[in-house]
């Protein structure tokens, strides 16, 4: 991941843009006032001037460009799972893999957020996840990685169905100051895994029909446990 382009992105727009202005106007006079040579020349100087705006404005990084980098880190993610999650024959895939991912604005304030040209919010880190689904049990692999920054981390989670309560999306507000100094307050999805022992596992996520999908699949194995439970207890009472 090419760190030092991606910091390009969210550098606050320069105000060197602005000597633009006056190239733009030398070459435009130039253009009408001069004989034919002249006006060849100012319009150059004036697209020149243009070009020098544009180029302060965007640091030459696209929206695109950012979420390429992330889907880069993120392309590996399921060969990952499939190496460390080495199911022995008994165990059997209930469901296929579920792959979620989003930037992660719960983080602290001070790291860098901007509003691409897509209207769509940016910031330093990302989270991704993949949940493999077996009778035994719920297997995550998470990765939550900044794209400005040599920094990782990487989890590898097993819990037995009877460990997992349930899963929710959540809505969560958070504030921050973006790039071009204005404060903003966005609403992002925080994805959560309740667990029995009382912890909760999180993860910003885009809110899509994979993390329905998720829910539902928890919720089944949940209420499945609840009825083994039920049945057991009226064998023990029998």
């Amino acid at each position: 991941m090419d760190f030092a382009k991606n910091q390009k992105y969210f550098k606050k727009n320069s105000k060197l843009f602005l000597l633009g202005i006056p190239v733009i106007v030398i070459g435009a006079v130039l253009a009408v006032l001069l004989g034919y040579q002249e006006m060849i020349i100012g319009i150059l100087i004036a697209i020149v001037g243009v070009i020098f705006m544009i180029a302060c404005l965007t640091g030459g990084i696209k929206d695109d460009d950012v979420d390429g980098a992330v889907a880069s880190k993120m392309n590996t993610i399921e060969a990952d799972a499939s190496e460390l999650f080495k199911f022995p024959r008994r165990y059997e895939v209930i469901h296929k893999a579920v792959i979620l991912g989003g930037y992660d604005f719960t983080r602290e304030s001070s790291v860098p957020v901007k509003r691409g040209k897509d209207l769509k919010y940016r910031t330093e880190y990302y989270c991704g996840l993949i949940m493999n689904f077996t009778n035994d049990g719920l297997r995550i692999l998470s990765k939550k990685f900044s794209i400005l920054k040599d920094e990782m981390e990487q989890e590898n989670l097993h819990f037995a169905w009877e460990d997992v309560v349930s899963s929710q999306l959540d809505e969560q507000e958070v504030t921050f100051k973006m790039v071009d100094g204005t404060d903003c307050t966005l609403k992002v999805d925080v994805y959560k895994i309740n667990l029995k022992d009382g912890k909760t596992l999180e993860y910003c996520v885009r809110n899509t029909a994979d993390v329905d999908e998720a829910i539902d699949i928890i919720y089944r194995q949940s209420v499945r446990i609840k009825q083994e439970e039920l049945k057991n207890k009226a064998s023990e009472n029998a």
